[in-house]
């Protein structure tokens, strides 16, 4: 349909193009007809015509009244071939100036040509009118039938060329993107291999070290473990063992089994506890072998604690040895004194007094804490006295006779002497202390500058308002009472 339509068009415009052709072929003919006729009508013209009087004469020259004469015309030419070019006039510039030429009328035939091309022209610019309609017509409806076969009209070409060109180009740079990204991709990606690679080998070496670590972690631990083990076996004695003797006093050294109970610092109901408790423990091992309670220092204390440790030693079925290294005064020197076994130093200081105690109340409270004061000591010093082989009376005379602050002390041999105790040795031997790596027993002490809210049986030491220290001594329970040496007022009760 499309490749008709064009030669159609042709077609068209040819047929009506044809007149227009021949208005051209007519007018160049009649311009060659009229370039023939033109002298000959000059001639006829002049010939025929009488001359126009009412026309002004040309004026001549400033200063001239005469005229020229008017000259003859010149016999006339032979018109130009076809061929040949019509010659110019050149006799027109050899006329005098102010001459006006001679003016020529058209003829009749020219007159007539110059009618029909003036209808020629009208016909040429109708039918260019018409060719112009014809072909407008023709581009709609070729518009129509490509609208009607869906056809891409020239406007929608050209904008489809634009966007086509336009998507070429942002898929051109997009293409040109995607290279570049892919590059850049695969730089990132051969750097993360890279990175993966350093990985892998860093923590190879990391295994490794965490593996030459452990090696020598262990080496150490192994190393630490003999180490621990040689220097256990250094606090250890090997070779020696605790020696149990029914009978531990030998050639005036006594041995020391590690059936013992430390009975240093004041006497408090937890050390009682303490004591009669392994006191017990050693029985249900052996009732034959003795079990030591050694008092290296202890001013005493409280009367219900040592009473109750008289009584554990009484009611023991394997014998208990009471052993003082130091000095033992007031309860403590009780509990050596009434001991079945007793051993001192020469040297060792072993003291007796009357019972104190601190009072506070009215005075029946103090009446009635006076009364048990006196019960406590007639039955602790009375048993003591009956030892020495006298009475609680002269007892009491003696420690005032002595020292007349009543603290009777004597060292080891005059204590011998005064039966406070049984034996006094020049050596002692702690067969027991085969293990240094065993921690001490419990025992009552002082736990430095304490709290007010600190253990009730614990013993505290303290600065009372002078900045002067002193010992704060645990709480008694009812019916009890110090029985302690205190000559510098160190020790203070509740």
């Amino acid at each position: 349909m499309f490749k008709t339509i064009p030669s159609m068009r042709v077609l068209t415009i040819t047929a009506l193009a044809a007149p227009f052709c021949l208005l051209f072929a007519g007018e160049t003919s009649a311009q060659t007809e009229t370039s023939v006729i033109a002298p000959i009508s000059k001639k006829t013209d002049s010939d025929t015509k009488k001359p126009d009087k009412s026309k002004k004469k040309p004026k001549g020259k400033k200063g001239g009244g005469k005229e020229k004469p008017v000259q003859k015309d010149a016999p006339a030419k032979p018109a130009p071939s076809a061929s040949e070019p019509a010659k110019t006039d050149t006799a027109a510039p050899n006329a005098k100036a102010g001459a006006p030429a001679p003016k020529m009328e058209d003829s009749p035939e020219i007159k007539a040509i110059q009618k029909q091309l003036a209808e020629l022209a009208a016909q040429k610019s109708l039918i260019e009118a018409r060719l112009a309609l014809e072909e407008m017509k023709q581009r709609e409806a070729v518009a129509k039938e490509r609208q009607r076969l869906g056809a891409p009209t020239p406007e929608a070409i050209a904008a489809g060329s634009l966007r086509l060109e336009e998507k070429n180009r942002i898929e051109n740079e997009l293409a040109l993107e995607t290279s570049r990204a892919g590059a850049r991709l695969s730089s990132k990606t051969i750097k993360l291999r890279e990175l993966e690679a350093e990985t892998r080998i860093i923590e190879t070496e990391l295994k490794n070290a965490a593996l030459q670590l452990q090696s020598a972690t262990a080496r150490q631990n192994a190393e630490l473990a003999i180490f621990q083990k040689k220097q256990e076996a250094a606090r250890v004695a090997l070779n020696a063992s605790p020696k149990y003797l029914k009978e531990p006093l030998v050639n005036g050294t006594l041995h020391i089994s590690d059936r013992r109970v430390s009975l240093n610092g004041v006497v408090t109901l937890r050390m009682a506890r303490h004591a009669i408790e392994r006191i017990n423990f050693y029985n249900n091992q052996s009732t034959e072998h003795p079990i030591f309670l050694v008092i290296d220092r202890s001013p005493g204390g409280s009367v219900a604690a040592g009473f109750q440790i008289l009584k554990a030693m009484e009611s023991s079925k394997a014998p208990v040895h009471v052993v003082v290294k130091g000095y033992a005064a007031s309860m403590a020197a009780v509990i050596t004194t009434l001991a079945k076994h007793s051993y001192a130093y020469n040297n060792t200081i072993i003291l007796h007094h009357q019972m104190s105690t601190m009072l506070y109340g009215n005075m029946t409270d103090l009446d009635d804490q006076i009364k048990v004061a006196r019960n406590w000591y007639s039955r602790l010093a009375t048993a003591v006295a009956k030892k020495m082989g006298i009475s609680l009376e002269e007892f009491t005379k003696q420690m005032y006779s002595n020292f007349a602050s009543g603290d009777w002390e004597e060292f080891g041999d005059n204590a011998k002497r005064l039966k406070w105790v049984d034996n006094i040795v020049d050596r002692m031997v702690e067969t027991s202390v085969v293990d240094i790596r065993q921690p001490a027993p419990p025992q009552s002490k002082s736990s430095g500058y304490a709290s007010p809210d600190h253990d009730p049986e614990e013993i505290a030491t303290k600065l009372d308002e002078k900045g002067r220290p002193y010992t704060q001594l645990p709480m008694l329970d009812a019916f009890d009472a110090w029985w302690i040496y205190d000559k510098r007022n160190q020790y203070r009760a509740w």
